[in-house]
């Protein structure tokens, strides 16, 4: 409550105040705790370069080359409540909200060895590294706590120093193009919620998506990298739409990653993906 109060103007405490910020905290929390978990078996030599990284976590790298230079400038200032707020924005909206959602798929179901887990878990522990010891100042025992799980030998959080961040991580161009992706998905996500409304799907995973046009954010990604970003069964591209469309998909639905797609004959069986990594 302290480091989120703006002590440039009246300070205000009351019981809203205190239990937005017993929530801002248990929602930073619960990031360190899934990073942990997440992390909990990673080896060095699983580490992929940022060259070899899909996009998704290129702009993740992005992110944290942002928010290390803002958080100097904010630490510089002593605007600590500017300092706390960029963690918890940061924490909820690029993490929780979007890459975590996006990628829990991938951490769940796909090989080890595959390069997109590998690659996820090589940025998850960059977010690590840089969230707790940016969160040390002022969630001093947490970060202590969350320091401690993963490194039980390693001693206090509270001597170590401020991460380095790659200033070559930040790549304006690509930030711009997953900045459109991310208003796209929000378009998606408010068309098929009607549909959830009335049950005809419960999931977006159900869901078929059709675009009048999609070159502004195509680029590298396919469809189906855009229905995973999506979390839809398949993204379709009709030239005569003019808004998107959505409507139930007719794939059938894998009984490991609870994906709906075209190669599952019937509903339990694998996708070729979970076929692959459970038999080999």
């Amino acid at each position: 409550w302290v480091a989120s109060t703006d002590y440039f103007e009246d300070v205000r405490i009351g019981k809203e105040v205190l239990a937005g910020t017993s929530d801002a905290y248990r929602k930073l929390r619960n990031t360190f705790r899934y990073l942990v978990g997440a992390l909990s078996d990673s080896r060095e030599d699983e580490k992929v370069a940022p060259a070899d990284m899909p996009e998704l976590e290129r702009w993740v790298l992005h992110r944290l080359a942002l928010l290390d230079a803002e958080l100097r400038a904010a630490a510089e200032g002593y605007e600590f409540n500017r300092y706390i707020r960029a963690i918890t924005n940061f924490s909820n909206d690029d993490l929780s909200a979007f890459f975590f959602d996006i990628r829990k798929d991938s951490l769940y179901c796909d090989a080890p060895s595959s390069l997109k887990r590998r690659a996820y878990r090589t940025v998850l522990n960059h977010v690590f590294e840089a969230l707790v010891r940016w969160s040390a100042p002022i969630l001093c025992f947490t970060a202590e706590e969350v320091w401690a799980s993963r490194y039980p030998e390693a001693g206090s959080v509270h001597l170590e120093t401020w991460p380095e961040i790659d200033p070559a991580w930040r790549d304006d161009v690509l930030a711009s193009r997953w900045q459109t992706i991310r208003s796209t998905r929000e378009q998606v996500t408010e068309s098929i919620e009607p549909l959830r409304r009335d049950k005809v799907i419960r999931s977006s995973n159900e869901a078929k998506v059709e675009f009048p046009d999609l070159r502004a954010i195509l680029s590298d990604l396919d469809s189906s990298d855009l229905a995973e970003t999506f979390i839809v069964s398949e993204v379709v591209i009709q030239p005569g739409l003019n808004e998107i469309a959505v409507s139930r998909t007719e794939f059938s639905k894998c009984g490991r990653c609870w994906r709906h797609l075209p190669e599952v004959e019937e509903d339990g069986a694998l996708c070729d993906r979970c076929e692959e990594v459970v038999n080999g």
